[in-house]
């Protein structure tokens, strides 16, 4: 029982997470657009590759900010390259939990 509590999705499965498909089923607007608005300060906590991030990023606007947290740093750095050079670069903020502590 206690190995449950204990299983993390490895950043190698990251991309069945991330793809194009997924918003079909889990259409980050539809899911957070009656509750994330423009302005606002966002945590993402165990954003993976940032699937829900990048939206929430342009649904916050360029006043608003996302803070996505994730205890491996390999899912941070999926969501780096995928920011890096856009304009929702700014709005993200990238944050390193610890295994029992979120440390915000």
């Amino acid at each position: 029982m206690e190995n449950q509590n204990k299983r993390v999705c490895p950043v190698e499965h990251a991309t069945s997470f991330d793809n194009f498909i997924r918003k079909f089923v889990h259409n980050p607007k539809k899911i957070f657009g009656n509750y994330v608005k423009e302005g606002m300060v966002v945590l993402d906590i165990g954003c993976g590759p940032g699937f829900f991030s990048v939206e929430i990023a342009r649904m916050v606007g360029e006043s608003g900010r996302v803070i996505a947290a994730d205890l491996q740093e390999g899912m941070l750095e999926k969501v780096k390259n995928k920011i890096q050079g856009k304009d929702i670069e700014q709005r993200i903020e990238l944050h390193k939990c610890g295994v029992n502590k979120i440390g915000i």
